[in-house]
C-alpha cells in the first residue's frame, strides 16, 4: 500500500481538509514528521495513516496540545 501521514481536521468527518505529511517512514518505533510552518494545530486535530492508492485510511490518532 502507499501509505501517507495526514493531518486532518475531524469537524469535517472526512479526509477532505488535510494536510500531507509525507510518506509513512516505518511501523516500528518512534517516527517523526515535520509539520510546515504556519500549521494550525487547533484545525487540525488528528492525525491519519491513510492509502493514496485505495483511498481508506489504516488508522487515526487525535492530536493533543500540550
Amino acid at each position: 500500500p502507499d501509505l501517507n501521514v495526514y493531518l486532518v481536521d475531524s469537524s469535517t468527518g472526512d479526509v477532505s481538509d488535510f494536510i500531507d505529511l509525507g510518506d509513512l517512514s516505518g511501523n516500528i518505533g518512534d517516527q517523526n514528521y515535520e509539520i510546515p510552518a504556519g500549521v494550525d494545530l487547533d484545525r487540525y486535530d488528528e492525525v491519519v495513516i491513510w492509502c493514496v492508492r485505495f483511498g481508506v485510511g489504516f488508522g487515526d490518532a487525535r492530536l493533543n496540545v500540550a
